[in-house]
């Protein structure tokens, strides 16, 4: 494996064997991923329409029912939808008409709702998804891997919803969300919280695995580390012990 891209250290533990991948942790940080990484240019194949709906009607294992149903009990203990949640974080940084970016959109179910109150922009690396956001009215939707694009233009908020596993490069994504906000702009990121007690628990069959879709591993205190390299400042987490995942606010100052 290569170095860290959290802490810079090449010192790796393969901790897990998941199908032909193996998951190795950085003994330094704790920050996992997955060997080998899949080539890049083939992940625009793996969000096909065919993968995508296959995906989505497979049968689910026991764990990943469990899963499902813990998040559904979160989310009606807040109250809210995930993109309820982050429509209330930007209303809550950001004036009403600031632009925003959502980067790995979908099919736009996000911004359908933030549209109402932002100028709103997506990238979606599947072309199947991006035209169901297309369809959708009101939002402009970039086709591709915002990892390897110029987008051009800066955003007062960026929001990656379940996008940074899937990534290959996590530090060049953040790097790059640095530099497309403007002074004082947020990025909004919900991921997979590598450091929850289910995790612990259930080891190989921890329903955050899911090789080579999921890429990437982060607990709080490292995900917190790399916003920090990356030059972002005023960084929260929230992160429940029994819950797969985190949300993350991080902040451009000045």
């Amino acid at each position: 494996m290569s170095i860290c891209p959290v802490c810079g250290i090449a010192d790796w533990a393969s901790v897990y064997r998941i199908g032909r991948w193996d998951i190795g942790e950085c003994k330094a940080c704790g920050f996992a991923r997955i060997d080998p990484m899949p080539d890049r240019e083939l992940r625009a194949e793996f969000y096909s329409e065919e993968k995508v709906v296959s995906r989505n009607t497979k049968e689910q294992t026991a764990s990943q029912r469990f899963s499902r149903s813990m998040k559904r009990f979160f989310s009606r203990i807040g109250g809210r939808s995930k993109s309820g949640i982050f429509y209330d974080k930007l209303s809550h940084y950001l004036s009403a008409g600031s632009k925003i970016l959502d980067l790995g959109c979908g099919d736009g179910s996000f911004l359908r709702s933030a549209k109402r109150c932002f100028l709103c922009t997506g990238v979606e690396i599947s072309g199947y998804l991006a035209g169901l956001a297309k369809d959708k009215g009101g939002i402009k939707v970039i086709n591709g891997n915002f990892l390897e694009m110029e987008i051009g233009e800066k955003f007062d908020g960026i929001t990656m919803i379940s996008l940074l596993e899937h990534l290959d490069d996590p530090a060049k994504a953040l790097k790059i969300c640095f530099g497309l906000l403007n002074r004082n702009g947020v990025l909004l990121i919900k991921t997979i919280n590598y450091g929850c007690l289910n995790r612990m628990i259930k080891r190989e069959s921890w329903s955050g695995f899911r090789p080579p879709d999921h890429m990437v591993y982060f607990t709080p205190r490292n995900l917190k580390q790399l916003l920090e390299k990356a030059g972002f400042a005023g960084i929260k987490v929230s992160a429940w012990p029994f819950n797969d995942n985190m949300y993350c606010d991080a902040h451009k100052i000045g």
